[in-house]
């Protein structure tokens, strides 16, 4: 339970950060305390057992400079708290702040205004901060928001950001305007910004992660990596990337509004994105590189996720949406015309469920900003809002919120992201926004019910093949169904991920998603077979598509099929055209081997959860695939590639 603190200047610094802990680690009824005085840390969410699980830490510390200072937290019994910073502080400070939009209008704060925060964030004697927010002029769209940290001596940190997205206020279009930010009476920001409707974005221009009323640390944070992977809310990955690897260098090391970051431009655009897996190419960097500038890069990615038209804000609470108050609002297909509205101008780039990244989540994680939270529940929120209604199946079930992987707007791996994003929404937002918690982990466990109800109540499929999306990649006459083995192995993950986690659903929630996921990693175990005829073969596990079904129309909703004997018959149906090659024991193949990048890393996720969570076959399937004389030529390309270097903690 480590972290370093990094500063270009000697003296005697402020800080906050996000820190995860493992499960047990600081009991019920103790709290987590760092290792020097100046130091607090308040925990927003707890394990199922009561323990702490996530907080965000602040304190000040004296750093030499260019000399990282290791800061460590022990469980210790609570003492009587300190007293908190408060708004009297705050304004004892002087400061005033505006946000400009030229001819759309002014937000400004001074004196008084700061009395009425939009919400409490964090509260306590070395740090202590508010979110706020104000129309801009008398737009009805265009809103200004502050994230304001007051720190314990009068130092105070602010990030400024301007949104433009409400569900149901008529006439969403671009604000296109000159923005200024000015902190203190002293300008810190000026551009020329073109805000599609739907569209935020913060007023960051240079290397800077906020704005300071004086001199801004500059303090670089490091998370111990093997630590954080071991609390499970993040893979554990095997790649060990140098600082001089390619992908360290997309990490950016400026933000400007809007910027593209590492993201590709194109989210629908088919192949490989270091965007797509459990985690994008910068957060899995942070967990294994050593390189500088993570920490402040993967949060400049986070800032560029508002460049995505996702942020629906609930204009009657100023949140993002609940469920249960929009169960019939599509931006796609509803039962009752009931749609979100409509904007013109300025079109954002397109959203993609079915290769949407995982946003703000490691970015919070590491840094414990709510901007970075909201980015993560908008996220979850406009996956639901894609979706129809009702109507015939497939679909969302109302304000169940289900991702049916037979459902084409999402496609199997769009279902997969979804509940991925889903899972992350329901582990971490606060455990006190507790009308947001609670729609999530409901969906999640509806999610978890269906998926059970249809694959695990009820004989299916033996082979843990979930509903395909159609016959994709075959025809509807030749006698079978073939989908993307990727795609299946991309669900196997998520919903692997999401028991790693463990979200606070019900124990009868948490034994279903058990007993699904037991049933789903069959998909992925059974590829690592031997030579046997009833068998598919482990050397070409790595497929882009597989046949799961020998007959045209099997029977998903009742479970009847028909199914396949054994693996080795679809195996057999695969490579109908001629085998790869010896039915027996050997290197790997096929599958773009040993590009990490393709079939064979895609699957490491999915081989992996199935070992952590003990699934049967697993272990035997891992080791004869490490066996293989040419593993090594896949680890080595990981080591460049990260994304789907994913290892079991077992």
């Amino acid at each position: 339970m480590q972290f370093s603190l990094l500063a270009p200047s000697t003296g005697t610094h402020a800080f906050t950060l996000g820190f995860a802990f493992r499960q047990g680690d600081v009991p019920a009824d103790q709290v987590p305390v760092l290792s020097i005085a100046q130091s607090q840390c308040v925990v927003k969410n707890r394990w199922p057992d009561g323990s702490a699980k996530f907080a965000v830490v602040s304190g000040h510390c004296s750093l030499q400079a260019n000399q990282a200072s290791t800061l460590s937290f022990t469980a210790q019994r609570p003492s009587a708290p300190a007293a908190e910073l408060g708004l009297a502080e705050l304004k004892a400070t002087g400061l005033s702040a505006s946000i400009d939009a030229g001819s759309l209008g002014a937000a400004a704060w001074s004196g008084s205004d700061w009395d009425s925060p939009f919400l409490a964030w964090v509260a306590g004697p070395e740090m202590s901060s508010w979110i706020y927010r104000r129309p801009v002029g008398s737009d009805p769209h265009l809103v200004a928001w502050l994230e304001v940290r007051l720190y314990a001596g009068g130092a105070v940190e602010v990030l400024p950001w301007i949104e433009n997205g409400y569900i149901r206020v008529a006439g969403a279009t671009n604000k296109s305007a000159s923005y200024r930010f000015s902190l203190g009476g002293n300008s810190r920001f000026s551009r020329s910004i073109d805000l599609p409707h739907h569209c935020r974005t913060p007023l960051l221009d240079g290397a800077g992660l906020a704005h300071w009323l004086g001199n801004d640390p500059q303090l670089s944070v490091r998370h111990e990596p093997m630590y954080l992977q071991s609390t499970r809310l993040v893979p554990s990955y095997s790649a060990t990337v140098p600082a001089t690897a390619a992908a360290v260098s997309r990490v950016p090391a400026t933000f400007t509004p809007l910027q593209l970051g590492g993201f590709t431009a194109g989210m629908s655009t088919a192949g490989y994105q270091p965007t797509i897996g459990v985690l994008p190419e910068w957060d899995v960097l942070y967990l294994c590189s050593d390189a500088a500038g993570l920490w402040a890069g993967l949060q400049r990615n986070g800032y560029s996720a508002g460049r995505w038209g996702i942020h629906y804000r609930d204009e009657k609470t100023n949140r993002p949406l609940l469920f249960s108050s929009y169960p019939k609002t599509s931006l796609n297909a509803s039962t009752t015309d009931d749609h979100p509205v409509a904007g013109s101008g300025t079109a954002a780039p397109a959203w993609a469920i079915s290769h949407h990244p995982s946003v703000g989540f490691m970015a919070y994680l590491v840094s414990g900003r709510w901007f970075f939270m909201e980015q993560l529940q908008f996220a979850a929120t406009y996956n639901y809002l894609s979706n129809v209604d009702g109507g015939p199946y497939p679909n969302r079930n109302g304000s169940a919120g289900l991702f049916r992987s037979n459902a084409g707007a999402n496609t199997v791996r769009g279902a997969a992201w979804a509940v991925r994003t889903l899972a992350q929404a329901a582990s971490l937002t606060p455990d006190a926004d507790t009308a947001l918690r609670a729609e999530f982990i409901r969906s999640l466990e509806a999610n978890i019910d269906f998926n059970h109800a249809t694959f695990v109540a009820q004989a299916n499929h033996p082979f843990g093949i979930v509903t395909p999306y159609g016959d994709a990649y075959g025809t509807a006459t030749d006698g079978k169904v073939t989908d993307a083995g990727w795609m299946q192995d991309f669900y196997t993950a998520a919903y692997g991920y999401a028991l790693a986690m463990a979200p606070s659903i019900s124990e009868a929630a948490r034994a279903r998603l058990g007993e699904f996921f037991a049933w789903k990693a069959r998909s992925i175990v059974g590829r690592f077979g031997g030579a046997g005829a009833s068998e598919w073969l482990y050397r070409d596990a790595g497929v882009y598509n597989m046949v799961v079904a020998l007959t045209d129309l099997p029977d998903w909703d009742g479970g009847k099929g028909p199914w396949p004997a054994s693996m080795g018959a679809l195996y057999d149906a695969t490579f109908s055209a001629g085998l790869p090659g010896p039915r027996s024991a050997g290197d790997l193949r096929g599958g773009n081997f040993p590009e990490s990048t393709s079939y064979w890393g895609n699957l490491q996720p999915a081989l992996a959860y199935a070992v952590e969570h003990g699934s049967s076959g697993a272990q035997a399937a891992y080791d004869r695939m490490r066996a293989a004389s040419n593993w090594g030529q896949i680890v080595t390309d990981f080591n460049a590639n990260p994304v789907w270097s994913v290892r079991p903690r077992r």
